[in-house]
């Protein structure tokens, strides 16, 4: 199989999970070590604080994606639980649906945890003690917390940001949900500004917030027609990374077998890799047993995907490389956070949204040309081509279904009376664990 270059990945460690046991073998404050309390938290805990938030949030980011997926066209349910089928038919704002149940706990559990990572990394940044080392343990703390806030504000409808565990907060609100992004954007603004190693994939992820904001305005409401987002701050942060880091990079989120609690119980991996509750649908793959794609592990896109590039009318390879690592990888995944390919998506749509059909042209060709595809000319629709780019760039990345909504284009599982058809712009609602246990939520 193809390597794919300059593949950035983030940090390799993985602690305890829960905030309450990531302070293992740091030295504490305390009258009696077997009594501790977070105000006794001193610097040297910082860093385990940090490697415990990735872990946290490398569990929220996979158990997320599994509902999200199936809700979109990229998954089809063939397991037992009708949850799951329900999602596949486009009813996604359903508060009792278990699996958005069940992945609300780590999302929220990562929110939470980042927010106060951030804090006390903020609190003990004034000490004398604050170590280069903690500045860069700083920088990861804002990082992940950006990956967390994005990551609700692109598919949940409301949400509760509180910052007291043992009091309810009211709901963000759905007219208010776009400040998730300022809020993660001010985090990779607080990181860029401690000029740590971390810049270029700061700045990738900065574009991601950016374009995802712009997404936003256009499933709240959905403007099918005018779905383009224009972006000038997205595309310069894309650019410069690009510059930095190559044309075909990954900022990748592991999992690993050596630290099973990254994995969590709702997994996209374990759902659809090991369970078989879903699998990659008959859109894209070629799955003659109904189960799993045929013939993944043989370099050849053509036994394997069913979705074609629109130009060259071959199976389509970008689309290949995502299914074959996900499937191959089994129960331990890479999640792509952003990516070089991306960046090229996001100028090209910026320039098409403005007019700009040369720099359109150009990056989406910068992409075409990393899988040896024909360069576009002119041949098909442009904004039909950033269609299908998305699509098979994107995959399984949690960007299909508000790209759905904006482009008019509903999965073929969505049923007449579901919130997808009927509602379109739908997302995640608070679900009933949230409900039952806030006062705030009516």
């Amino acid at each position: 199989m193809k390597t794919i270059k300059n593949t950035y990945t983030m940090k390799k460690i993985f602690l305890l999970l829960l905030p309450s046991l990531l302070f293992v073998g740091c030295t504490l404050d305390a009258d009696n070590p077997n009594n501790l309390l977070e105000e006794q938290l001193n610097i040297t805990a910082f860093p385990p604080m940090v490697n415990g938030l990735e872990g946290v949030l490398v569990r929220a980011y996979g158990n997320i994606l599994a509902p999200y997926s199936v809700a979109s066209d990229e998954m089809i349910w063939i397991g037992s639980r009708d949850a799951w089928q329900q999602l596949n038919f486009g009813n996604v704002d359903n508060i009792n649906n278990e699996f958005i149940d069940g992945a609300f706990f780590p999302v929220n559990e990562a929110r939470y945890w980042a927010d106060a990572v951030i804090s006390k990394g903020e609190e003990f940044s004034s000490s004398n003690a604050f170590t280069p080392s903690d500045k860069s343990d700083l920088v990861r703390a804002y990082w992940y917390g950006a990956i967390i806030y994005i990551v609700i504000a692109d598919m949940f409808d409301d949400f509760v940001v509180g910052s007291v565990k043992t009091e309810g907060s009211p709901p963000v609100g759905a007219a208010n949900m776009s400040s998730l992004y300022d809020t993660a954007i001010s985090y990779l603004d607080k990181a860029l500004a401690l000029n740590s190693g971390l810049t270029a994939p700061l700045k990738a992820t900065k574009a991601r917030a950016h374009f995802s904001k712009g997404i936003w305005s256009k499933t709240n409401p959905v403007n099918t027609a005018s779905p383009l987002v224009s972006s000038s701050a997205a595309a310069a942060l894309a650019q410069e990374a690009l510059a930095a880091l190559g044309e075909d990079f990954y900022v990748n989120l592991l999992t690993s077998g050596s630290a099973p609690q990254t994995i969590g119980g709702l997994d996209i991996a374990g759902e659809v890799n090991d369970r078989l509750e879903m699998r990659i649908s008959d859109t894209y793959v070629i799955s003659s047993d109904s189960k799993r794609p045929d013939a993944y592990t043989d370099d050849d896109p053509s036994t394997t995907i069913s979705l074609m590039d629109p130009i060259d009318n071959i199976a389509d390879p970008a689309l290949f490389k995502l299914v074959a690592d996900f499937t191959i990888a089994q129960l331990y995944p890479e999640y792509p956070v952003v990516s070089g390919r991306e960046m090229h998506l996001i100028i090209a749509e910026n320039a098409l949204a403005t007019g700009d059909n040369a720099t359109f042209t150009t990056h989406i060709n910068k992409i075409r040309a990393l899988d040896g595809l024909t360069d576009y000319s002119g041949q098909i629709d442009a904004q039909d081509l950033l269609e299908h780019s998305r699509r098979v760039n994107l995959f399984l990345q949690g960007r299909r279904l508000a790209d759905h909504y904006r482009f008019g284009k509903p999965s073929e599982y969505w049923i007449s009376t579901s919130p997808a058809i009927n509602s379109p712009g739908s997302f995640f609602p608070i679900t009933i664990s949230e409900i039952q246990s806030n006062d705030n939520i009516n």
